[in-house]
């Protein structure tokens, strides 16, 4: 079944996603920031795993590096075909026309009045009339469009009063709404549809795992991902045998590794469902109390290494604004090893990651006098870990002194955790934009 995500967008959201994918046609990735565009419009269309983000934020104001994703081009395709964005499109063709194919005859012998002439302008108005036909038959200027589309006739006029007629068309709300009234029906129906879908999958998933086995569970895993990949975002981080850069779900993915994708999808989507359609008040859905958990967790998994000053000083910061620091040495051991530990105990909220000055490092071939300061090796491969069970945005880094950061890393911004305690500010709005709860006079003193 078809999800139209596109549907539930406002025109701010619409607008939004039009314009960048326009910018997208010719680049594989834009910068985007204030005052141009909305924070809260683009958080929005990242959610519905329509633009992929890169938080490219610093202190002075947000930025995000963004790129397309297949479901946000599928979108894309469908505003272009809507009627109200058609009349836009009219619109900017018809400026287009205005200056390439104006004529102005300069010949003093001869008397002829300006006049607009070319295959742009022909099928211009050819396209409008079969618009006007199927479109617009009970729109109050039907008429006055048909008669200038049969009669044009290279007049400059008639390309005047065409441009007229489409911007009073364009800011026409009363017939558009009107005209949309049937999809938004469709809205509301396609949206109880994914919230079902939703939860027969997420029980799906549940009786999979009380009882595995490979054959089952491989059809399970094709049809989730293939039915949520373009609405979850990051649906494929986290998972054995997906190939991020071909975009690809391994069918073939067996044994632990299967029970450990669908476990990481159902999560996902548990958390999907709770965030955007939260139980009615007498919901009886048996996983009802697993989405509040996941949607009021504040736990905060800490990273460190030898630094205790900055790991006791970040985790009083959190205690303080409410939030359990979870830091894995103080958890029970339980016969597990150190990563059934980190599995075990990365079910959280957030995640931030402390680089100190722990160690020594150097390229081979750099003197040693050149050696650099470096976190300890757990620290850089949990952070990896956790970007890839959390998502980028829900995992901070934090810098204390001159510390090499690892550069292959995409994406990753690192806070410096200055001694003037600005680095709080600046986690506390970060653990904002995911949603947490942060009380900012408690976070921040």
């Amino acid at each position: 079944m078809k999800v139209n995500i596109m549907i539930g967008l406002d025109k701010t959201a619409q607008d939004t996603l039009r314009n960048i994918y326009a910018q997208l046609e010719n680049n594989s990735e834009i910068s985007v920031s204030s005052p141009g565009y909305k924070k809260t419009t683009i958080d929005y269309l990242v959610s519905q795993g329509l633009l992929e983000k890169i938080d490219a934020s610093t202190l002075s104001g947000w930025a995000y590096i963004i790129r397309p994703t297949h479901g946000g081009e599928v979108v894309f395709a469908e505003l272009s075909a809507l009627p109200l964005s058609k009349v836009d499109t009219f619109i900017k063709q018809g400026e287009i026309i205005m200056k390439e194919e104006y004529h102005h005859v300069t010949d003093p012998g001869l008397v002829i009045p300006d006049y607009i002439s070319g295959p742009k302008s022909d099928q211009w108005f050819n396209e409008i009339s079969i618009f006007n036909s199927r479109i617009l038959i009970n729109h109050p200027l039907h008429d006055q469009i048909a008669e200038v589309c049969k009669n044009h006739k290279r007049s400059l006029s008639a390309h005047e009063d065409m441009m007229g007629y489409l911007k009073a068309l364009a800011s026409d709300d009363d017939f558009w709404n009107e005209a949309n009234s049937r999809e938004n029906t469709m809205t509301i129906h396609s949206r109880k549809t994914i919230d079902q879908l939703l939860a027969e999958d997420i029980t799906r998933c549940e009786e999979f795992l009380r009882n595995p086995n490979d054959k089952g569970g491989q059809q399970l895993y094709v049809e989730i991902t293939s039915r949520y990949d373009s609405v979850i975002e990051n649906f494929g981080n986290g998972l054995y045998q997906y190939f991020s850069e071909q975009h690809f779900y391994d069918p073939e993915v067996s044994g632990e590794s299967l029970i450990h994708n669908i476990r990481t999808l159902q999560g996902k989507m548990i958390s999907y469902q709770a965030k955007n359609y939260p139980p009615k008040e007498n919901a009886t859905f048996s996983i009802l109390s697993s989405m509040n958990i996941v949607k009021n967790n504040k736990k905060v998994f800490i990273v460190h290494g030898h630094d205790n000053e900055a790991k006791q000083e970040l985790a009083r910061v959190l205690e303080k604004s409410v939030f359990e620091a979870i830091i894995l040495h103080e958890q029970p051991n339980s016969g597990k090893t150190i990563i059934e530990k980190i599995e075990r105990y990365t079910d959280v909220g957030y995640a931030i990651v402390l680089y100190t000055e722990c160690d020594k490092g150097r390229d081979k071939n750099v003197p040693i006098e050149q050696e650099k300061s470096r976190a300890r090796q757990n620290v850089v491969f949990e952070h990896g870990y956790l970007i890839a069970k959390l998502g980028r945005d829900h995992v901070c880094a934090l810098v204390k002194g001159d510390v090499e950061t690892p550069g292959d890393i995409s994406g990753v911004v690192y806070v410096p955790m200055d001694e003037n305690g600005a680095w709080k500010m600046q986690l506390a709005k970060d653990m904002q934009d995911v949603g947490l709860p942060v009380d900012m006079n408690k976070f921040c003193r």
